[in-house]
């Protein structure tokens, strides 16, 4: 097989995990723990530990953060060739606060370097985008970036809308995706459709195929996934999983399990599965990326919970 190309963001990440109840206004004990991040570049080393080829191309400033995520990204066996050291510009930070159970209360990132990967730097990296299989991209690129990426790429794209702000800014390119992977609220924005009940988040989904969309994979946290696509409405839960230490990365898994499981030919139903089963890999462990990803990490998720 190919390689895969991402291109979107790369952060160095910050978690907070409360030792009891939150108090708001307030300093709280907890632990800190710092990781690499970033929605595509979590993406893109996931399917690195899959053992796919990746290539990401994204920027990061002259500064330690910066150095550390090429670093990083390098040793976790993503190619690094076509992104950029912006100099003078502060690399990507994201932190979040999570309770004591591991749920996310509250986050912020600061990714404006990301308006530096402009449409100049898609056709510095044609190339490398032109050359993969399929190519996976983040919300957080500007719209024009977006509409170069959508005009030079023939391969199919793969889209992760971030969040709900995001994913607004996405609406009018939506239709240039192949696959897309919204959570329920990210759904809501790119439709205008409710989601509060299953036959609302399938009309929802039905309004991006006639848009141009081929498949829509739909995280809904604790109520499993729902897929629209060619074959159908599917919507899957798994069995109570006990073993969640850190919400952050689930979906960034997630997605890395849509592709892996496309590209090994499985069924909606299988990659349905797939991906919900990357999601639980990732949330058992306290790194944005668990260092247990492998599809046999996936495999034995599914035997047990799905």
């Amino acid at each position: 097989m190919g390689y895969i190309a991402g291109i979107g963001g790369a952060n160095m990440d910050l978690h907070g995990r409360g030792d009891r109840q939150l108090v708001m206004r307030d300093s709280n004990p907890g632990t800190l723990h710092m990781s690499l991040g970033g929605v595509c570049r979590n993406i893109c080393e996931n399917l690195a530990r899959l053992g796919e080829d990746v290539r990401l191309v994204t920027v990061v400033g002259d500064d330690m953060h910066g150095r550390a995520i090429l670093e990083g990204c390098e040793r976790a066996g993503i190619r690094m060739d076509a992104s950029r050291v912006l100099p003078g510009e502060r690399s990507s930070c994201y932190i979040s606060i999570m309770d004591g159970d591991g749920d996310m209360l509250l986050a912020m990132s600061d990714m404006h370097i990301i308006k530096k990967l402009d449409a100049s730097l898609v056709d510095a990296a044609r190339d490398v985008l032109g050359g993969a299989e399929l190519i996976v991209c983040d919300g957080n690129l500007s719209e024009r970036t977006l509409a170069r990426l959508t005009q030079v790429c023939t391969r199919p794209l793969y889209l992760d809308p971030v969040s709900t702000a995001w994913a607004r800014e996405l609406r009018p390119f939506i239709g240039c995706f192949d696959t897309v992977k919204p959570n329920r609220m990210e759904l809501e924005a790119l439709t205008d459709c409710p989601v509060d009940t299953l036959a609302h988040i399938e009309r929802a989904c039905s309004v991006l195929l006639e848009q141009g969309v081929r498949r829509v994979f739909v995280s809904m946290g604790r109520d499993g996934m729902a897929y629209q696509g060619p074959e159908g409405f599917i919507h899957r839960v798994s069995k109570p999983f006990a073993g969640m230490v850190n919400a952050t990365g689930a979906g960034d898994a997630a997605m890395a399990g849509i592709v892996w499981a496309t590209r090994r030919g499985m069924s909606a139903e299988m990659t349905v599965k797939a991906a919900m089963a990357a999601g639980m890999v990732a949330i058992a462990s306290p790194d944005t990326i668990s260092l247990g990803m492998s599809p046999a990490a996936i495999e034995n998720m599914i035997k047990e919970y799905l």
